[in-house]
Formats: structure tokens, sequence, C-alpha cells
């Protein structure tokens, strides 16, 4: 087995990304993307430090012939030695299952998730799948957050009698067209959001690729790398924006109606920037997957039935306080803060998750 496979596999096995692995070897990412893909070796000094990571020798790093088949049969024998030598108690077992993984650098665990090899063919069809539905899935997002303005506009003008319509009519209007804006951006999400049946394992299962296919897998990420931080940058430039024209209705004292319509900007360029965000993400998102970095780590793989759970059991107590401050207070124009609160507490609690796993 080559040098290059075996430092993605063992990487791997170790559920780090390629951004954790450069840390512990103070090298950049590009740096460790080159050695796995096979556009570079690593200096002497960085293979003494994988194998102290690794806790494996430099011959099994440098030696083509061992393979990681061996490892597995060596560290299934000396497991079953150990399980003969000691009681079936499982605090026992434990440990000696976490000294064994440190010994030979591999985390049983994987066992646990099935694998999958990605073809060439295959990891190309999902980034063309990607991107084919990362402005659909973009175009839906914005309608929802654009969904509000007509009810905002429509409520203040009638409230201001900018316009001939009562409060009752402006409601009922606006109300409909959010629930025509929502509506669509559902059926956008259902029919091109749907993974198609041959990638519903991807986000879920350990996947395994040749060096080809990494090394092209690589390349369009690193193309698309300057176009998707373009994105994120307009993305945020709108959204300090976005408060702007508020600020200049708040400075020169104008009049109520204007900050309504200055809120109906703020929603306007939010929108925008959601689509480029989304957009941007949607592909990125893609080689992530493929090459199992980030959110879609071995490790979180790993964990991810258990935070299944958590998010379940999370936002249906949400939803039930939710419904009952506002059917207890009949405030329902205030009450829609409680989501907008559990959003941002939903990514602190992911980040302890993170946190804690580490």
């Amino acid at each position: 087995m080559k040098l290059a496979v075996k430092i993605m596999a063992m990487r791997k096995q170790r559920g780090w990304s390629q951004e954790e692995l450069a840390q512990q070897l103070s090298v950049s990412r590009q740096s460790v993307s080159k050695w796995e893909s096979g556009a570079s070796v690593p200096d002497l000094d960085k293979i003494l430090k994988m194998s102290e990571i690794f806790d494996v020798s430099t011959d099994a790093l440098l030696k083509e012939e061992m393979d990681l088949n061996e490892r597995n049969t060596v560290f299934e024998d000396l497991q079953n030695e150990r399980m003969k030598m000691e009681p079936p108690d499982r605090g026992n077992f434990v440990n000696n299952q976490n000294d064994t993984q440190q010994q030979f650098g591999e985390d049983t665990r994987n066992e646990e998730i099935p694998t999958h090899h990605v073809s060439m063919q295959e990891a190309k069809d999902y980034i063309e799948w990607a991107k084919h539905k990362a402005p659909w899935i973009a175009l839906g997002t914005f309608l929802c957050v654009l969904s509000p303005v007509w009810l905002l506009l429509l409520g203040g003008t009638a409230e201001y009698k900018v316009l001939p319509i009562t409060e009752d009519m402006a409601g009922g209007m606006g109300i409909a067209i959010l629930l025509c804006m929502v509506a669509v951006a559902v059926a956008i999400f259902i029919i091109k959001g749907t993974p198609q049946e041959r990638f519903q394992f991807f986000e879920t299962q350990h996947l395994i690729a040749d060096e080809e296919v990494r090394a092209m897998i690589l390349e369009e990420k690193q193309e698309f790398a300057l176009l998707s931080r373009k994105c994120v940058v307009t993305g945020v430039v709108l959204s300090i924006l976005s408060v702007v024209p508020m600020m200049l209705m708040a400075a020169f004292s104008m009049p109520d109606i204007y900050y309504i319509y200055s809120l109906g900007v703020l929603l306007i360029f939010v929108a925008i920037a959601t689509f480029f965000f989304v957009w941007s993400g949607t592909i990125a998102g893609s080689y992530r997957i493929l090459l199992e970095e980030d959110d879609y780590s071995l490790k979180n793989k790993q964990n991810s039935g258990r935070r299944t759970q958590i998010s379940r059991i999370y936002w249906c107590s949400v939803t039930a306080i939710f419904l009952a401050v506002s059917f207890l207070t009949n405030r329902w124009d205030l009450t829609w803060i409680i989501w907008a609160c559990a959003g941002v507490l939903c990514g602190t609690v992911s980040a302890i998750m993170s946190l804690s796993r580490r």
C-alpha cells in the first residue's frame, strides 16, 4: 500500500479532517492534501512525526507491502488474547479497546458504519447533482426569507392610510402572498432537494475513494474556493448594509411608515445574501461530503444517530413551548421570537456537543 493511501486511511480511521492532521504536524491543509493525492511526499521529519501521531513505526508507513488488512488481523488477535486473559467486564473491555486503538492508530467504531467505495463517475455525478440543485435550494430559501415582506408593507400602508385598504384586507392579502411563496419554496425543496437514491447514503456511510478520485475532487474544490469566498463576502456585505436604511430613518427622525419600508429593504437584502450563502454552501458541502471533512467527518458520522435523536427531542420541546406560550398569552405577534431564540440556542448546543466529543 502506498504512503499516500496509508496517510489517508489512518487519518480517516481516527476521524480527523485534513485540517486537524495538518495542525498536529504544523503544516498547511494543502500539504496534507498533496500527500494524500500522491502529488508530493512528506519530509522525513514529518514522517517521523506521523509515526508518533498514528502510533505506528516508520516501517509501517514506508513499507509498501504492509497493508491495513494485516494491521486489522493483528488488532483482532491482540484483542482476542486480552479478552481471554481478563473477565468480560464492560469497563475493562472498553479500556482494552481504547488501549488497542491507541497502539494501532485505529478506531473500531468504523465497523459500525457501512463502507462504500466511491468511483470516479459516481463522484462526478454527485458533484454535478449538487451544482444542479444549489440554485434551486438557494431560490427556495430566498422565497422563505422574502415571504413576510408583503405582509409588512401592506400592513404598514393600511395602518397609516397610504393605500385605500383596511387592515383586515392588508393582513389577508399579506398572509396569502406569504403562504404562496412558502408553498413554492417547499415544493422546490422536495423536488430538487431530495437526493437521488444512489446518493442517499453519502452523508451517513464511510466513503472510500482512490487517489485519482480524491485528486479530482480536491482539484474541483480548490477551483471553486475562490468563487465561494466571493459569495460569502457578498453575503456578509449585504447583511451589514441591510441595517443602514433603518439607521438612516432613525437619524433623520422620519415618519413611522418609513421604518416599515426600511424593514422591507432589510429583508430583501438579507434574502439576497442568503441566496449567495446557500448556493455556495450547497456546492462546497458536496466536496466536504465526498472528502469526509468538517461536519461530515467519520467521527461526526459515528455520532449522527445520537445527534438526530437529540435534535428531535429539542425541536419537539420548542414547538410545545411555542404553542403553550402562544395559546396562554394570545400574543402570536410576539411569540415568534421563541423560534429565533431556539435557532440560535440550537447552534450553541451543537457547538457544545462537538467540543465535548473532543
